[in-house]
């Protein structure tokens, strides 16, 4: 009982010593962090929305403008074959329909706003072909193509097909226009929608441009990130799997799959080999963007820019820029050291193609493990491969 007093003497000096020490911890930590944020607001932030507004204004719309001319192009050159089938309008279909697949490979890769809406680029370039549908489609004269179910049975590919694998040689093709008039239907049926919903996405950034630029912060709603996210997910899977490994064989225990090749049965029936073609221009529109590079040739803020202020203003002490730019320059001399026709590149040597996959597969680490967490921008798909 005696003892308490001191107890509680004590008791009180080591609180009032505890207050002291919390305080002058508390005004230490106050006082870095004005430090800290003081030494942030220097270091001046780069500005994601002129990434943005180079990439709408100088290459978005443009390759959309580009695209829509192209297919009303196309539109007249169909139009004019199925009123009157014979050689030279199709070899004018021919060459507009392959105009257009390459003003395509600048498009592919931008599933955002109205296009991801709309199911765009699942209309526009969904390959291998169902055959079986499309014919059922011909015959039944169903001309609806909303289901998903159908996306395989029209835009450019459709059109590879009903140009081109409807018959043995270019004869036997113009010959079944002119004995079937359902063939000229559904040929033309695919052009209005493809044109319709092209015309849809072009007129929709008239005034989704303004909030897409707009859109620059850093979550994983915002325009850079989706956009970014849009593209490395198109190299990966629209570019190095589609165009090049599944055909090959690498996903199939090294089985190959000439057969789904982009583009297949104008190659296959020796109309003209295009695969290759597509694949050339799909990495070069990969690496414009990853530039900022315009189709004029003109080169403005981008995710390389980005890249290289953050290594400048030591954020990052690597710069991936110059890797990712020669690991492009690899790919495109793989690809360009392929047959001409995919097909029997496969069949022929398809280690040439495989090859063509490593070199692909390079540039989507550096994209998508390297530069996405150095942009801090989060991954936003499902990746089955195991990159």
């Amino acid at each position: 009982m005696g003892d308490k007093p001191t107890v509680f003497y004590f008791r009180t000096m080591n609180y009032i010593k505890n207050i002291f020490y919390f305080i002058l911890f508390s005004l230490t930590v106050i006082a870095c962090s004005s430090d800290s944020e003081d030494e942030i607001d220097q270091i001046p932030q780069f500005d994601r929305s002129a990434i943005l507004k180079n990439y709408a204004d100088n290459i978005i719309i443009p390759r959309y403008n580009d695209l829509k001319s192209e297919l009303d192009n196309l539109k007249t050159a169909i139009d004019n074959f199925t009123q009157t089938p014979n050689t030279t309008n199709f070899d004018k279909v021919h060459q507009k329909w392959l105009s257009t697949y390459i003003k395509w490979q600048h498009i592919e890769m931008f599933n955002i706003g109205k296009a991801e809406e709309i199911y765009y680029l699942n209309t526009i370039n969904t390959y291998p072909v169902d055959e079986v549908r499309i014919n059922e489609n011909i015959n039944s004269e169903r001309y609806d193509l909303s289901n998903s179910n159908d996306w395989s049975c029209q835009g450019l590919s459709g059109i590879d097909y009903m140009l081109h694998g409807t018959g043995n040689n270019k004869e036997e093709v113009i010959q079944n226009y002119i004995n079937n008039p359902k063939y000229a239907d559904y040929l033309k049926n695919l052009i209005v929608i493809m044109s319709r919903n092209t015309n849809d996405v072009v007129e929709n950034w008239a005034t989704y441009k303004s909030s897409f630029i707009q859109s620059s912060g850093n979550s994983n709603s915002s325009s850079l990130n989706m956009l970014t996210n849009d593209f490395v997910y198109y190299f990966e899977k629209g570019l190095r799997t589609n165009k090049i490994a599944i055909p090959a064989g690498y996903f199939s225990g090294g089985n190959p799959f000439p057969e789904k090749t982009e583009a297949y049965y104008s190659s296959k029936n020796s109309f003209e080999d295009v695969s290759k073609v597509l694949a050339q221009e799909a990495l070069t529109a990969s690496e414009n963007l990853f530039l900022g590079k315009s189709a004029s040739g003109s080169v403005g803020a981008s995710l390389k820019t980005y890249l290289d202020y953050l290594h400048s203003n030591g954020t990052n002490k690597d710069n991936l820029s110059p890797i990712i730019i020669t690991n492009f320059q690899k790919a495109h001399e793989a690809i360009d050291y392929l047959n001409d026709n995919f097909i029997n590149q496969i069949n022929n040597d398809k280690t040439k193609m495989l090859n063509a996959f490593d070199k692909l597969q390079a540039l989507v680490v550096n994209m998508k493990t390297n530069m996405l967490s150095i942009l801090s921008i989060q991954v936003d798909y499902i990746d089955a491969d195991g990159d």
